[in-house]
C-alpha cells in the first residue's frame, strides 16, 4: 500500500475509535469515519502473537486492503483491527474478510 493511504497518528486512530461505525468479522473488525481522502490504519494486539506474527498480519491486511482502494465509493478513514484467529488465516481468507466487511458497509459493490 502506498504511504499516501497510511494512517499513522495515534490521535487519528482514537478519533476513528470514538466517532466511527464498525462492522465485525471473525478475523477482523472494520471501523471507519467519513473523511477527505482515503486513509487506512491497522491495529494488531499482542494477544495475536509475537512481533513476527503481528507484522505478517499487518502486511497481509495492508496488501489486501490496497486491492480494494480503487473500487471504494466515497472517502473514509479506516482502522482495521485484527482478531486472534488472523494468525492462522491465509492471505486469501484475509482478503475475503476485508471484501465482505467493505460490502456490508456499502463502500464497494458486492461483485468486486
Amino acid at each position: 500500500m502506498q504511504r499516501a493511504y497510511r494512517l499513522k497518528k495515534n490521535a487519528s486512530f482514537g478519533y476513528v475509535y470514538r466517532k466511527g461505525q464498525s462492522y465485525a468479522h471473525p478475523l477482523l473488525v472494520l471501523e471507519f469515519v467519513p473523511a477527505k481522502g482515503i486513509k487506512v490504519g491497522v491495529s494488531v494486539s499482542k494477544k495475536v502473537g509475537k512481533s513476527v506474527v503481528r507484522n505478517l498480519a499487518k502486511r497481509r491486511i495492508y496488501e489486501n486492503f490496497a486491492r480494494f482502494i480503487p473500487d471504494i465509493r466515497g472517502e473514509y478513514t479506516y482502522v482495521v483491527v485484527a482478531r486472534n484467529p488472523i494468525a492462522e488465516a491465509s492471505f486469501a481468507e484475509i482478503g475475503e474478510a476485508i471484501r465482505s466487511l467493505l460490502v456490508r458497509a456499502g463502500h464497494i459493490e458486492a461483485n468486486v
